[in-house]
Parts: C-alpha cells; sequence; structure tokens
C-alpha cells in the first residue's frame, strides 16, 4: 500500500502547491456587482467558530463505535463579508473490535471566493456491507467485509469569470480487503472487479456555476458542478475507467418564511472500475435511509426535494444573535427517488428506488446561517440517523 502512495506522492504535492500558489494572486476583476466595494472589508468579515459532536453508535459487525467529530468554520479577518466560510472538518472514531476511522476534511475559500481548494483524507480499517452490483440484488447477498483503506480526493476551482468556475481534481484510492465472509460473492475469484483491493488513481478537470446566497445554507441560487476524471494504468491505476458526475441544485422561496431546495445527481462510467468506485446509491447527503453503495453500478441518478421551515421564528433566514433556544429551531422534509444500472439504457421504472424522512434543525450561527441537522430517512435499511453540521445539500 505505502509502494503505491509514494508513487502518487509527486501528484499530491504539485496539486497542492498549483492550488495554494495561486491564493497570492491579487483579484483584479473587482466590479462585479455581488463585490463591489472593498470598503467591506474589515475585522467584520472575520468568523471563527468550532463545534465538537460525539460520535456514539453500534452495530453486530462493529459492537460499540466512540469517537468525535471537531468542525471549524472560519473567514480570515480582511476577506470580504461576501467570501463563503471556508472549513476543517476531522472526524475519528473507533469501535470495541479494534476498528477505527480517521478523516480530514477541508474547503478553502480565497477572498472573494476567487479560488476554492477542497481536499479529502481517509485512513481507516472497518468493516463495511455488500450485496453485490446492480439495481436487484436482493437482502439475503449481504455480507460484512473489512477493509483497509487510505484515500485521497483533491480538487482546485479558479474563477475564471461571473460565475463560472473552472479547475481539476486528483484521486487516490488504496484499498486491501482483509477479511471476507466465506461463501461471499467477494471471496468468489473473477466474480467481483477489485474483490481484493487496488490501488486507484485519476485525474480530471471540474467546471462548475455558482449563484447560491450561501454554501452552507443556501436560500437561492443555482449550482451546476461536473467533473470527469480517468484513471488509467500511466497514473499508477490497477483499474482503468473514465467517470462523469454531475450535481444540479436549485433554491427558492416558494413563501417568504420558506426554503425550498431540489437536486439532482447522476454519474456515468466507462470502463472497468473496482466496486468500491462504482456509482454508490445513499448516504448521508442524497438517498438518506439508504445505507451508501446498498445498490452500486457503473450509472446512477437520484433527484431529491427537501422543505426547510422556521418553527417559532418568522423567517428561515434569521440572522439575529437575540434569538432564543425555541426560536433558532426549524424542520424540513425530504424525498428522494434514485436508481443505479449498467448503463443509462439499461433503467427500468420498476426498479425506482425511493427515500423519504423528516429533520431538525438548529440554528447554531445566525449570522452565517449555520444549522445543525439532525435527520431520520427511511428507505431499504432501519431507519437512517444523521447528525451534522450544515445542510446535506
Amino acid at each position: 500500500m505505502l509502494n503505491h502512495i509514494f508513487k502518487a506522492t509527486p501528484l499530491i504535492f504539485l496539486f497542492i502547491w498549483v492550488g495554494t500558489g495561486v491564493f497570492a494572486q491579487n483579484r483584479t476583476d473587482t466590479n462585479e456587482e455581488d463585490y463591489s466595494s472593498d470598503s467591506l472589508v474589515s475585522e467584520a468579515g472575520r468568523v471563527r467558530a468550532f463545534y465538537p459532536l460525539p460520535i456514539i453508535s453500534a452495530s453486530p459487525e462493529t459492537s460499540l463505535r466512540l469517537g468525535a467529530v471537531g468542525v471549524f468554520l472560519f473567514r480570515k479577518e480582511g476577506q470580504h463579508p461576501n467570501t463563503q466560510l471556508s472549513s476543517l472538518r476531522v472526524p475519528i472514531s473507533y469501535t470495541l473490535n479494534k476498528q477505527f476511522k480517521a478523516q480530514v476534511d477541508f474547503s478553502y475559500y480565497s477572498n472573494y471566493n476567487m479560488n476554492i481548494l477542497y481536499g479529502q483524507l481517509q485512513w481507516f480499517n472497518f468493516p463495511l456491507l455488500f450485496w453485490g452490483v446492480g439495481s436487484e440484488t436482493p437482502n439475503s447477498n449481504e455480507e460484512i467485509y473489512t477493509t483497509q483503506t487510505a484515500n485521497v480526493d483533491l480538487y482546485y476551482l479558479r474563477r475564471l469569470k461571473g460565475n463560472f468556475f473552472g479547475g481539476f481534481v486528483y484521486k487516490l484510492l488504496n484499498s486491501r480487503i482483509t477479511q471476507k465472509e466465506e461463501g461471499g460473492l467477494l471471496a468468489q475469484p473473477g466474480t467481483i472487479v477489485g474483490s481484493d483491493g487496488g490501488f486507484t488513481s485519476g485525474l480530471g478537470i471540474r467546471f462548475r456555476y455558482d449563484t447560491r446566497d450561501n454554501n452552507m445554507s443556501a436560500a437561492k441560487g443555482v449550482y451546476l458542478d461536473a467533473h470527469v476524471s480517468t484513471y488509467q494504468p500511466w497514473l499508477g491505476s490497477d483499474f482503468s475507467y473514465t467517470q462523469l458526475r454531475f450535481d444540479g441544485r436549485k433554491f427558492f422561496r416558494p413563501f417568504k418564511k420558506h426554503v425550498l431546495a431540489l437536486q439532482l445527481e447522476v454519474v456515468d462510467t466507462w470502463g472497468d472500475p473496482s466496486f468500491e468506485n462504482m456509482a454508490l446509491l445513499g448516504g448521508k447527503m442524497i438517498m438518506r435511509g439508504h445505507y451508501e453503495g446498498r445498490y452500486r453500478d457503473n450509472t446512477y441518478y437520484a433527484a431529491q426535494v427537501e422543505y426547510r421551515l422556521p418553527l417559532w421564528r418568522q423567517n428561515w433566514i434569521d440572522n439575529s444573535k437575540s434569538l432564543n433556544f425555541f426560536e433558532r429551531l426549524g424542520l424540513v422534509g425530504f424525498f428522494g427517488v434514485g436508481d443505479v444500472a449498467n448503463s443509462f439504457g439499461a433503467f427500468r421504472l420498476s426498479e425506482i428506488k425511493f427515500s423519504g424522512g423528516f429533520g431538525l434543525r438548529y440554528l447554531a450561527l445566525p449570522d452565517e446561517r449555520i444549522n445543525i441537522r439532525l435527520d431520520f430517512g427511511f428507505g431499504t435499511q432501519t431507519p437512517g440517523v444523521y447528525f451534522q453540521i450544515r445542510e446535506a445539500f
């Protein structure tokens, strides 16, 4: 595993060097409508907020799982108040079965949102569930496997003009499957691509159009993000494939007090990815209530709608610091549909998967519209419970 990571290290450092180096560049097009006054740049734009949250769960494959996640939100002094908040998130957990997960997520917005640098670094030795590949995998297929995985996911975006951004992405995933169920699909040689793990390394380009008024909790605007990445032997990858991902979102206010949010996510893959790198349905962001990876294949789509309303305050958007505890509470309801298939032509209406649920919100940082969310999602498994900082999308 380390040999593969060392091979990719120059690419990782090149990515970070290029991404951080451009932050030193001065903005020259300060005539944008939303950023027209440099007089607003002052200590008033500075934000520093830290939220520690516990991780407590239990399941047959992990026993008791304990840990914590720290979320740090910030905007540096001297940055324009319209600059989106940067964030650093560090979850760490350990189970009584001597399994662990450690992760670092960061997103950095330079002044005026001219440059965006995002990264996710993961290391875990953890059991996961697998049902096979495809849209019709039965519950009886469920098996547990344990993987030792190192994952690096990076992207850099530069504002090209107005609300358009462009940049590049890099992804590395090195896994070793250490335990499999006897008689399961992963234990059958030649049945599942990547059943023993493997090294994945890919480069790509990314484009984004973003008019959201807030990247943590949007109430209006459009977000369109697309990136295509190729994973090839000349990058050190054990698997050869190309993958396109699209994420489209729309936010508006049907009534003054409320917010309606829509999202469409699409993934299409050409080639032979490992089962770990296929499009996965489910998780904490979209199709909540389905275990992430309950269904997986080369192609995937999911759409969701979420309605957000305050409970005792007058408006979902209220930046008053004088709000009491009950006035900070909000309620959301969400509903989603989605499916996976080998190709777009193989989707069948009869196989559509559904998810739905509701959630509570606590407005922790009114000035920046930062919510702590507690969601209950219902899908194929027992209800999923999701406790996090910021909205799902």
